[in-house]
C-alpha cells in the first residue's frame, strides 16, 4: 500500500473520529442563551435567510415525500425555540452546499475513493442536528405528560370544563404546553370544536396526533374521551394522571436497567477505539516504510 495513501486514510478516520467523539460530547451538554439573542431570534422568527427562501423553492419543485421526517423534526426542534429561522428547504440547501464543498477538497487534494462517503454525511448534517434536538424536545414532552394530565384533573376537580383546564394546560411553560397552546388557539381560530363530535374528529386530537409522537397522540385521545363523561370527567381525569405517572416510572427503571447496554458504545468510542488507533497507527506507518 502506498504510503501517503495510507497517511491519508489515516488523518481522514482520525479527523472523522475526533469529529463523532466532540459531537457526542458537546450533545451532552446544553447552553442556556442570553436574554438578548432571545429576544432577536423571537422578532426574527419568520426572517428566513438566503437558504431557506432558496431551498422553499426547491422543495415545491420536489413531488417526493421523503422530507415528511424532516419537517417534524424541525417542528420539535422550534417547539424547543431552536432553529426559529430554518426551514425543511433550507436544511436541504444547507446539507448540499456542505457536501459541495467536501466534493471541491476531494477533487483538489485527491482524496480516497472512501471520503466520498463524507459527502452523504454532510447532506444529511442538517437533519442529524435538528433532530436530535428534536430527540430531546420530544423526550421532555413524555416527562410533562403526567404533570400537564395532573394541572388538568385538578382544574376540573376545582369545577373547570375541560376546555378550560385544556386551555391552562396550555399556559403552562415548555414545549407541551406550547403544543397544547398552538391546538387551543387552532381551534379558536378556526372556529371548530376542540372536541370530536360524533364522526367529527376534534380540533384537539387532530393537532396532537399529527406530531409522530405515539404518546402525545394517545393523551389526546384520552382527553377526548373525558370530554363527553360530564360529571364523572374530573374523576377519570385524575385516574389519567396517575396511569401516566406510572407508565413514566416503569419507563424510567427500565432505562436505568438498560443503562449498562446504552453506555456501550460511548465506551467504545471515547475509551477503546482511541486506545486502538495510537497502537495500531505506528505500527502500520513502520511496516509501510519498511515495506
Amino acid at each position: 500500500m502506498n504510503e501517503q495513501l495510507l497517511k491519508q486514510i489515516l488523518l481522514i478516520g482520525s479527523a472523522a473520529l475526533v469529529a463523532m467523539v466532540v459531537y457526542l460530547f458537546a450533545s451532552q451538554f446544553s447552553f442556556e442563551k442570553s436574554s438578548g439573542k432571545r429576544v432577536r431570534e423571537m422578532i426574527g422568527s419568520n426572517a428566513n435567510t438566503f437558504f431557506d427562501r432558496s431551498g422553499e423553492k426547491l422543495v415545491n419543485k420536489m413531488k417526493t415525500g421523503f422530507l415528511g421526517s424532516w419537517k417534524t423534526s424541525l417542528y420539535w426542534a422550534q417547539v424547543s425555540g431552536e432553529y426559529l429561522t430554518w426551514s425543511v428547504g433550507g436544511m436541504l440547501v444547507r446539507g448540499l452546499l456542505a457536501a459541495l464543498g467536501i466534493v471541491i477538497l476531494i477533487l483538489l487534494f485527491g482524496l480516497p475513493y472512501f471520503a466520498w462517503l463524507l459527502v452523504i454525511f454532510a447532506i444529511f448534517m442538517p437533519y442529524l442536528l435538528v433532530n436530535g434536538k428534536a430527540t430531546e424536545t420530544k423526550k421532555l414532552v413524555k416527562r410533562l405528560l403526567p404533570e400537564t394530565a395532573t394541572v388538568i384533573a385538578a382544574e376540573m376537580d376545582a369545577g373547570s370544563t375541560a376546555g378550560q383546564a385544556i386551555s391552562r394546560a396550555g399556559e403552562l411553560p415548555g414545549p407541551l404546553g406550547k403544543v397544547i397552546n398552538d391546538a387551543v388557539s387552532q381551534s379558536r381560530q378556526s372556529e371548530r370544536a376542540m372536541f370530536s363530535r360524533g364522526a367529527s374528529k376534534g380540533v384537539l386530537m387532530e393537532e396532537l396526533g399529527r406530531h409522530d409522537l405515539p404518546e402525545l397522540s394517545r393523551f389526546a385521545m384520552q382527553l377526548d374521551r373525558v370530554a363527553s363523561k360530564g360529571v364523572d370527567a374530573s374523576r377519570i381525569m385524575i385516574e389519567i394522571a396517575r396511569g401516566l405517572a406510572r407508565e413514566y416510572k416503569s419507563q424510567i427503571q427500565q432505562t436505568a436497567s438498560n443503562m449498562d447496554n446504552e453506555l456501550l458504545v460511548p465506551m467504545t468510542l471515547f475509551f477503546f477505539l482511541p486506545f486502538i488507533v495510537s497502537i495500531l497507527v505506528p505500527l502500520m506507518v513502520s511496516l509501510t516504510a519498511a515495506m
